[in-house]
């Protein structure tokens, strides 16, 4: 089962202290990861999928470190992610959007995909029938042929979780993944998710400022101020921490 810590991680952009020794394991199932707007928490996914290098501190992914390995190679570790605005390629379709996550996974050379060998043939099936299976599931498949830009921003956020779990992660990385959804999309989301971390293991962790959202879903929150891990426990432990509650919610304000 997966596990995925952070140890004394420290990042400073131009003397400004982003990250300032966070310390914190994330374990299989679903994590929250929450906080006020420039709290950090995209920093630290950015430092564990290897796109900035932190100045002091580890990664580590079931105890092996894999400190600033570069984003490519954490995908081929297992570690997916998604993003706050889609990183969709618009001209293709979903289907295909979807069945880039498995490039990783995918052995033969563009020269034996273009003469059609037998091995190539069978990723391409292998790849196509993944990627339609998850579209699926995310109720997507109707639109499987359109181009991406055809589709609502909502919609795409979707996609791009579908295309996050055609690389078959351990870890899986979703940056406010609600945001632009609606009421329908949110609990189609949340029911697929539930649904794919039934079917194998798999350690979600969820930026989200929809704390409703995160307490029905993840059974472990962290929170993050001004770079600092400032609370852990479940949402309901969290959220009515005082620091969170003045950090988080604002003075005076009562957690739900």
């Amino acid at each position: 089962m997966t596990s995925l810590s952070l140890i004394d991680v420290g990042v400073a952009f131009g003397g400004n202290r982003v990250l300032d020794g966070v310390s914190i394991e994330f374990g299989p199932g679903f994590n929250g990861l929450v906080g006020p707007n420039g709290a950090g928490k995209t920093t630290a996914f950015n430092v564990i999928c290897g796109y900035v290098t932190p100045q002091q501190g580890e990664v580590a992914l079931d105890g092996v470190r894999v400190t600033s390995r570069l984003p490519r190679r954490m995908s081929k570790q297992g570690v997916g992610r998604t993003f706050q605005t889609p990183r969709l390629v618009l001209e293709m379709s979903v289907l295909e959007n979807v069945m880039l996550g498995r490039h990783n996974h995918i052995g033969s050379s563009h020269v034996a995909e273009v003469l059609g060998l037998r091995r190539a043939v069978r990723e391409e099936r292998e790849t196509r029938d993944r990627a339609a299976a998850l579209l699926e599931v995310f109720g997507l498949l109707p639109r499987a042929g359109e181009p991406a830009h055809a589709v609502p921003l909502g919609s795409q956020k979707l996609v791009e979780i579908c295309r996050a779990l055609a690389s078959q992660p351990s870890v899986l990385l979703l940056d406010e993944p609600a945001a632009g959804l609606g009421v329908d999309d949110v609990a189609v989301m949340v029911d697929a998710l539930r649904r794919v971390r039934a079917s194998q293991p798999l350690c979600v962790v969820m930026i989200e400022h929809d704390l409703h959202l995160v307490k029905t879903l993840c059974p472990f929150v962290a929170v993050l101020h001004f770079g600092r891990i400032i609370a852990t426990g479940t949402a309901d432990e969290a959220t009515r921490n005082p620091l969170v509650v003045e950090a988080y919610l604002g003075k005076g304000v009562r957690s739900a």
